[in-house]
């Protein structure tokens, strides 16, 4: 829920800022919404398995869970807002 979440309130970021930029708008919420979707992909594919691995073997450590749930959330939301700042401010 909160990856979905993150991944509207980007898309329509980039959608607004290619509004106001004069630009595409639709090509830039494709944007927004695919510099969300493909770090999420990959960490889902590559990370994810190894942190639920390792939560098998100790499920009591709440942290771990946490970070094998969320932590993509935040490290997508970064790589969008980076791509963010090169785009529309440049």
């Amino acid at each position: 829920m909160p990856g979905t979440l993150a991944a509207i309130i980007i898309t329509v970021l980039f959608f607004k800022s290619g509004l106001d930029s004069d630009k595409n708008a639709v090509h830039m919420g494709l944007t927004g919404f695919l510099t969300f979707f493909i770090p999420a992909l990959l960490w889902t594919f590559f990370i994810t398995p190894g942190l639920k691995d390792t939560l098998q073997h100790d499920p009591s450590n709440t942290l771990l869970m946490l970070t094998a749930n969320y932590a993509y959330v935040v490290l997508v939301s970064i790589c969008s807002t980076w791509v963010w700042f090169k785009i529309f401010r440049s």
